[in-house]
């Protein structure tokens, strides 16, 4: 799991390099939480596996914080927020190029899609595929 650049610059090629650890399996949904626990909740920006899906639960663990889906490249396509935005609760951002090589979250806040809400269901249970 590579963030911010890391898995093209190679730093993430080995267990030091990674900022995230893979602390269970939900189904193909990797739970996943940072290791330094000091640092600002959040999923990486791409990923080593193509189509991976990762979650990443709050630090209380009462609920999912996130949940993000990865393409053939390992770039995040779409990422899901259990908080509220501009009245939508849970809602998903949709992720794309912002030019020179730089992804970024697209503006706009949008309802889950039925598969959407099936995986943060499965995450939210635990329930396996």
């Amino acid at each position: 799991m590579g963030g911010n650049g890391s898995f093209v610059r190679g730093l993430t090629n080995c267990e030091d390099g990674r900022a995230w650890r893979t602390i269970a399996q939900c189904g193909n949904v990797q739970i996943i939480q940072m290791k330094d626990s000091r640092r600002m909740i959040k999923l990486p920006e791409e990923s080593h596996t193509p189509g991976r899906v990762y979650a990443i639960f709050r630090r209380d663990g009462k609920d999912v914080k996130s949940i993000a889906q990865y393409g053939k490249n390992g770039h995040k396509i779409w990422e899901i927020h259990t908080d509220e935005h501009h009245g939508l609760q849970p809602h998903y951002h949709k992720w794309e190029e912002k030019g020179h090589g730089k992804r970024g979250q697209a503006s706009g806040a949008y309802k889950l899609t039925k598969r959407m809400k099936s995986i943060l269901r499965k995450v939210r249970n635990f329930e396996k595929e």
